[in-house]
């Protein structure tokens, strides 16, 4: 029995090492570089609901906006914080955050975490259009970005 043991680990060990060894794409580079589009800055909790959930408003506001030519760019900070799915627009890569979606005070159920595209379009717009006006955002005493007034996050 022993070495029957021995042969199975040895074959689930090189499964687990090439498994290992794929690379695996970065949640925070975007879609694909470019200058003059504007991006969607996603922070969600580790679960693939929310990652797909994350996938789909951004595949929303590209088809309900497709002259803005959106780049997504998910958990840009690191670690995200649990239970967390925040919507943040930026006119460029380096440019101001503003805050548009905010699911943390939301929820049970689950689904009102979750923003419709239809629905955060417009701020969306707005921030695009007019920049950032709107309350400092701060998280542990640094800024994190420009939280826009609206119904949608209070």
């Amino acid at each position: 029995m022993a070495p029957r043991r021995k042969r199975a680990a040895a074959a689930k060990s090189t499964e687990t090492a090439a498994k290992k060894a794929k690379p695996e794409e970065s949640a925070s580079t975007p879609v694909e570089e470019s200058q003059d589009g504007a991006y969607v800055f996603i922070e969600h909790c580790k679960s693939s609901v929310f990652k797909r959930k994350a996938a789909e408003v951004h595949s929303g506001l590209c088809e309900l906006a497709p002259e803005h030519k959106f780049q997504l760019v998910l958990n840009e900070d690191g670690k995200p914080r649990r239970g967390a799915f925040e919507v943040s627009i930026a006119k460029g890569k380096d440019g101001e955050k503003v805050l548009v979606w905010s699911g943390l005070p939301k929820g049970p159920p689950r689904k009102d975490k979750f923003p419709e595209p239809k629905t955060i379009l417009d701020d969306v717009l707005k921030v695009l259009k007019n920049g950032t006006r709107g309350v400092p955002l701060l998280v542990d005493g640094e800024q994190y970005g420009v939280l826009l007034q609206c119904a949608h996050t209070l």
